[in-house]
């Protein structure tokens, strides 16, 4: 049975779920679960919907814990775990950073937050609530888009023949018996372009080269270093292979701030990273074996 493919707009993105394996109005069934899955992590994590649960954090988690629902309270674990594995280089709290950059809209209604703020100073309470110890706010953005597509995997994913790869702007997770080849397409001009196969795992890439802007007669990119609060990945790309797309979303800014520094992390994690330098060259950092 050929394999049945769509793509539509969602997480600022055009997401492409392909799934094989099965009759195509079953195929067309599952894809359309996946999407609902999609679109409901999107209403939940979104920085830019006053109506998230993201908003509701950011307006009032400083005065009193705030009620989420599982999957966003599991994603900001997720990325607590990730900031403490990394001392700090991954932090949903830059929000502020890069609101005052304009890759970001004022969120309505938040109070001002403080500058000292970091993940440290977020609570994960019983109940799935969170607690904000200090004014503060918290943007998903680099993690969220990973956790989209693991859960329209998990929630296509359930025959043991059936070949599943969901595909959100390059961040991707594939299930199924079958490999997939995967290019690594990054955002310079080359006559040849990398490539990896991908088996039951899971592969998301990050790069600010192309989408700097001016900022006080300098450039800034949206990618931070969250200890430093210094932009990273201008010169640079990067492509993280991990069993989980949540875990390599979020790994993919560790590597571009620290570098070959992010080898023990990406270890920990089961990752390995393909960091692609200012001069266009290749190197591996990491390694899952």
């Amino acid at each position: 049975m050929p394999a049945v493919e769509r793509s539509r707009p969602l997480l600022g993105t055009f997401v492409n779920i392909k799934v094989g394996g099965l009759p195509a109005a079953e195929a067309h069934r599952a894809i359309d679960a996946g999407y609902e899955v999609i679109a409901q992590v999107h209403a939940a994590m979104s920085f830019h919907e006053p109506e998230s649960e993201i908003s509701a954090l950011n307006r009032g988690a400083a005065r009193e814990a705030v009620s989420v629902s599982s999957d966003t309270f599991h994603v900001v674990e997720r990325a607590l775990a990730l900031s403490a594995a990394s001392d700090g280089v991954f932090d949903i709290t830059i929000a502020p950073q890069l609101v005052t950059w304009g890759f970001l809209p004022p969120p309505e209604g938040a109070p001002e937050p403080d500058p000292a703020a970091t993940w440290r100073d977020i609570e994960c309470l019983s109940g799935n609530t969170i607690r904000f110890r200090k004014p503060l706010w918290i943007d998903l953005g680099g993690i969220a888009k990973g956790f989209a597509v693991d859960s329209a995997v998990e929630k296509i994913a359930g025959n043991a023949a059936m070949q599943c790869c969901v595909n959100a702007g390059g961040d991707l997770r594939v299930s199924g018996p079958v490999s997939e080849r995967v290019m690594l397409r990054t955002d310079r001009s080359e006559a040849t372009v990398p490539v990896v196969e991908i088996e039951n795992g899971s592969l998301a890439s990050s790069s600010g080269r192309e989408q700097t802007r001016r900022h006080n007669d300098g450039e800034v990119g949206p990618h931070i270093h969250g200890r430093a609060r210094q932009s990273i990945g201008m010169t640079s790309f990067v492509s993280v292979i991990a069993p989980e797309c949540i875990t390599a979303d979020a790994l993919t800014k560790v590597v571009l701030a620290l570098g070959d520094d992010a080898a023990p992390v990406l270890r920990r994690f089961g990752a390995t990273a393909y960091l692609q330098d200012a001069r266009g060259e290749w190197r591996v950092v990491g390694g899952a074996g």
